[in-house]
């Protein structure tokens, strides 16, 4: 049966409701970066010429009455034709051609961008949140504010909504989002006597400890994500952390502040003490085979791992169960997110009203949202009335030991702040994070001065944007 997600009234610090652009609103420098875009431009080898500042483009009009036009859509998913037929059969004068590309740090940001050069660019893109920043810097994007899009504001979830939002416009309509959960193997949880799972990061690392000194080192808790920016950013946020804000013109970059170093410290010596798994790399066969045997016995992930837990120990139902993430004492209850994308239109496509409407559909038609679960297996859908009603929202799920997850994803999602923001180099800062951790790892040093150095490097891509910029500490 469906299950309600959510009870009436406030969701999270700022409410519910539509959700308008606003720099009041978030910390993110949109006047900076609409400032220093026309020079960034050149990045493109002359892109400035043919798209311009979003503020300076003519507005397109929408298509003839009796115009029939075809959309093209770049996704790395490889299913969303079978999604976009479900609108060709009832849209004949609005069709969508889905053309599957590479991920986008895989090679498909630098095919939409060379697109943006040659000016074969598709009409519509998906693209990870944290990469739209990149994109408004070299003018990629169009802003769906001119297009109609703040007439759907209010159908999403603010925090997915409010990634898309800056330099006072909106680029690009929230399609899904992890939400990091806290997946673990209840039956070994038993077995190590820990019970249920953690609610605080202290009864975690306790927990861990316990673990690894009970078994001798050759079962753990989880395995430690060496290098990986994505889980160590939602971590940090969950903690209060905000790496990027602005003021005056001016990005200002934080990897240690308070929250940040919080974060850091905790991990550092859970690590050097061997408390996690450090042998079995995060995706790799062995860790696969390790959660399968129960040798390692967590993942905290964006809740799109479910589909993946769920293919990994097809035929053990019963075994894993889901639970938001442990606490920090003192601190108001937080929850982060991994990962996230948007459908993004590029600049100077030649549809961009069409785009829009097909854009809207897919996110927030319920048909759509379930053949995207099924056929694509997105992670958290973008509007709260779609995952009410999705085909994932059944009630008790006997794999995950009879829990409704889908009501705990949803619960998890009231306490995600809306306020973080991507800086516009995310691609190299998550670079630098990678090789900053994966270098003390090995050497055994801080944490704290893997993230100083993330910072330090970081500071210097944006400066040599053409931004202004400078480090909090």
């Amino acid at each position: 049966m469906k299950v309600p997600l959510h009870s009436p009234g406030p969701v999270g610090p700022t409410g519910r409701g539509p959700a308008l652009p606003g720099p009041s609103r978030r910390g993110l420098l949109r006047a900076g970066l609409a400032a220093s875009a026309v020079g960034s431009v050149a990045a493109l080898g002359g892109c400035a010429a043919t798209v311009g500042p979003v503020g300076e483009r003519p507005l397109v009009p929408p298509k003839a009455p009796d115009e029939n036009v075809t959309l093209t859509y770049w996704t790395w998913w490889p299913a969303l034709q079978a999604v976009a037929d479900i609108w060709n059969a009832e849209h004949p004068d609005i069709q969508v051609r889905a053309v599957t590309i590479p991920g986008g740090l895989d090679g498909g940001y630098a095919k939409m961008f060379n697109s943006l050069v040659a000016g074969n660019q598709p009409d519509l893109a998906q693209v990870e949140f944290f990469q739209i920043p990149s994109f408004l810097v070299e003018n990629g994007l169009e802003d769906l504010g001119r297009y109609g899009a703040l007439d759907h504001a209010h159908l999403y979830d603010e925090w997915q909504w409010l990634q898309a939002a800056h330099i006072g416009g909106h680029y690009g309509i929230p399609v899904d989002s992890g939400p990091l959960m806290y997946f673990h193997r209840s039956d070994k949880y038993e077995e190590w006597g820990i019970g249920e799972a953690p609610t605080t990061w202290e009864e975690y690392a306790d927990a861990a400890r316990r673990v690894a000194a009970d078994t001798g080192g050759s079962e753990h808790i989880e395995s430690f994500p060496v290098g990986d920016a994505d889980w160590l950013a939602g971590l940090c946020m969950q903690a209060g952390a905000r790496w990027f804000t602005t003021e005056g013109g001016e990005w200002t970059v934080d990897f240690v502040d308070e929250a940040s170093v919080r974060v850091a410290e905790f991990w550092e010596p859970l690590v050097h003490e061997r408390a996690l798994d450090l042998t079995h790399a995060v995706w790799s066969n062995g860790w696969f085979q390790a959660l399968q045997r129960g040798t390692i016995g967590t993942w905290t992930v964006g809740s799109w791992g479910d589909a993946i837990i769920r293919g990994n120990d097809p035929d053990n139902p019963g075994r894993w169960k889901v639970a938001g993430l442990p606490q920090w004492p003192g601190e108001p209850r937080r929850e982060g997110t991994w990962g996230g994308s948007a459908s993004v239109v590029l600049s100077g496509a030649p549809h961009p009203h069409e785009a829009v409407l097909f854009a809207h559909w897919l996110s927030t038609d319920q048909r759509a949202v379930d053949a995207m679960i099924t056929e694509c297996g997105i992670g958290w859908a973008a509007s709260e009335q779609v995952n009410e009603d999705s085909v994932r929202n059944r009630g008790a799920d006997p794999f995950f030991s009879d829990q409704n997850y889908t009501g705990i994803i949803a619960d998890a999602t009231r306490h995600i702040p809306s306020e973080w923001v991507w800086g516009p180099t995310l691609s190299r800062t998550k670079n630098h994070i990678g090789d900053a951790f994966r270098a003390a790892v090995a050497d055994g040093t801080s944490f704290v001065d893997a993230l100083a150095a993330a910072q330090r490097n970081t500071i210097e891509d944006i400066r040599h944007k053409g931004l202004s910029v400078r480090s909090a500490s």
